[in-house]
């Protein structure tokens, strides 16, 4: 980690430069930004130098797979981000995690994938992929002026629109890309459904009122009733669930001894069957006062008589999206829920 005391004599030798230049003309915040990260450059990385978009590569190991492709609308990969003094503000390692203390088993760590592109991401991390292969990594300085999610066609224009004086060191991994994020959770529901279920049940399910497009399966094993008949309209069920990403993690449970064997149990928490209110038709299944997400309403719509067990599995398009949900749960996650009607 970088010396503060080393730092603050150039920020304060900024501080002189800047105030000098006030009297005559008003320095704006990207060439304060270009003049600081110059300064710490030249002070500490003498010998890196400013590539084309900018960026400032200190490390660099080359993978042996696809080599990054500009026009993929999504990226694989696991990132750490520092500020320039070294402090850690995010990072999707657990190894980091476990460094800073704050370590979680209910978290999810390693690669998610990341939109790309204009409006999607900053320009600087885009480009920070530029030239790496599958199984790369690359440690970069990306200056504040290119942590801009707008595109522009020159260094100068980037600058000209910076609004923070913050620069940011991005350790990356690459792992991949796609340009159809709705077709790669595709195939990683079927295989696991291959893996998990008989090959002859592969075949994806729907349900009532499915209007939301994402692929959908159901699997009961239970085949008491089988055909028979729904609950009433408005019927309060008491179910247990534990929902699961693809790589077997248990982000959630109703269920004491699930959530221990999980190492997610949480000291005084109640765990308990939870209130449903029952619906064949999707868009009225509440759970307490609130809906739970389209892949979770859609199973609940499909089971018909107490005691049945069933599993549901959805790609993200029916759960979180694109925004995850909390540390658990990465953005564009196909998920898997066990449930069973207890009462």
């Amino acid at each position: 980690m970088t010396d503060m005391k080393k730092i603050l004599p150039l920020a304060a030798a900024l501080c002189v430069i800047a105030g000098s230049c006030a009297k005559e003309t008003t320095i704006n915040t990207g060439v304060k930004a270009q003049q600081y990260l110059g300064m710490f450059m030249e002070k500490y990385y003498p010998l890196v130098k400013a590539d084309e978009n900018g960026l400032y590569i200190l490390e660099d190991i080359e993978g042996d797979g696809d080599p990054w492709v500009q026009d993929s609308a999504f990226v694989y990969a696991s990132y750490t981000l520092r500020t320039l003094d070294g402090a850690i503000s995010s990072s999707t390692e657990d190894a980091i995690a476990r460094q800073l203390g704050t370590y979680k088993e209910s978290n999810y760590y390693g690669p998610r994938y990341m939109a790309q592109g204009k409006g999607s991401s900053f320009a600087g991390l885009d480009a920070l992929f530029d030239g790496m292969k599958a199984g790369g990594y690359r440690k970069a300085v990306i200056p504040a002026w290119m942590l801009n999610t707008s595109r522009f066609d020159t260094q100068q224009q980037y600058i000209n629109a910076c609004s923070t004086e913050t620069h940011m060191i991005y350790d990356v991994r690459f792992y991949g890309q796609t340009n159809d994020i709705q077709r790669t959770e595709i195939d990683s529901l079927e295989r696991y459904v291959l893996r998990k279920f008989n090959a002859d049940r592969k075949e994806s399910s729907s349900y009532t009122d499915d209007t939301t497009e994402g692929t959908f399966y159901f699997f009961s094993d239970t085949t008491e009733f089988a055909g028979g008949r729904h609950f009433p309209q408005d019927t309060t069920l008491k179910i247990n669930y534990t929902g699961y990403l693809l790589n077997g993690q248990v982000f959630d449970t109703t269920d004491e001894i699930t959530a221990k064997d999980a190492r997610i149990y949480v000291r005084g928490k109640t765990y308990e069957p939870v209130s449903v209110t029952f619906s064949p038709t999707v868009a009225n299944i509440k759970m307490g006062s609130s809906s739970p997400i389209s892949g979770f309403q859609g199973g609940l719509s499909k089971m018909v008589f107490l005691g049945q067990k069933a599993t549901f599995l959805f790609t993200s398009s029916l759960g979180y999206t694109g925004s995850g949900s909390g540390s658990s749960i990465p953005p564009y996650s196909p998920l898997v829920f066990e449930v069973e009607i207890v009462k």
